[in-house]
């Protein structure tokens, strides 16, 4: 069966070489239609703690980070460019201990961790903003009642207020970054390159060629 196979081949060697050409070309001309590669770049922050439930607790930091006005309001010309496309293509997960992820998906790696790190920081940026006056009311609290004339009386109520007021300045923390988005070296949904597509076209091209050398072959054998 091999002889004959090989004689096959030897008598349409023009067909045997160009079945797989033509493949190949056709494979490396011929786009895919595929959809663009995509890729993901995930972002890790912990919450702060100042008595501020929307910058402090998980559900309702992910309600602001997954509508229009914080964007709008925070970064103004990231959502002029990106406008509804920013929010589907962002995901906000909340994990432990306080931890929120936020996960964006770009046309590039680079596109992706940049985007999902600057959403932390300008979140970040207004936690800190926020935390910064809950401080400075505090910190003024403490000066007023540290300049109050020392009378006897209400010496002792003043240090325990005082104690209470730096007790909870202490207690204050704004939000932090974890770990900041990198730039991810793998896609979703990437297409084959031409070359790719080329040679798988000359592979399906060969193992037609085979195919047509072998089967009638296999079948004659059968047959007998």
């Amino acid at each position: 069966m091999i002889s004959h196979s090989v004689a096959r081949l030897r008598q349409y060697l023009w067909l045997a070489l160009s079945v797989p050409i033509l493949f190949g070309l056709i494979g490396w001309f011929v786009p895919t239609g595929g959809a663009p590669a995509s890729y993901k770049a995930a972002v890790t922050l912990i919450l702060g703690s100042h008595h501020n439930r929307v910058l402090n607790e998980q559900e309702p930091v992910t309600v602001l980070l997954t509508n229009a006005p914080f964007y709008q309001e925070q970064m103004p010309d990231l959502w002029e460019k990106e406008q509804n496309g920013l929010l589907s293509r962002l995901h906000v997960a909340t994990l432990s201990a306080g931890r929120m992820q936020l996960t964006y998906t770009g046309t590039s790696a680079a596109e992706a961790a940049n985007t999902a790190n600057r959403i932390a920081e300008a979140f970040i940026r207004l936690d800190q903003k926020e935390y910064n006056k809950k401080t400075a009311v505090i910190d003024q609290s403490i000066q007023a009642v540290s300049r109050t004339d020392n009378v006897a009386a209400t010496a002792v109520d003043r240090e325990r207020f005082l104690y209470k007021l730096k007790t909870d300045r202490l207690a204050l923390r704004p939000a932090e970054l974890l770990e900041p988005a990198a730039a991810a070296s793998g896609s979703i949904g990437s297409p084959f390159t031409p070359k790719k597509r080329a040679v798988l076209g000359v592979m399906i091209g060969l193992t037609l060629v085979i195919l047509w050398a072998v089967f009638p072959e296999f079948v004659r054998e059968r047959k007998s």
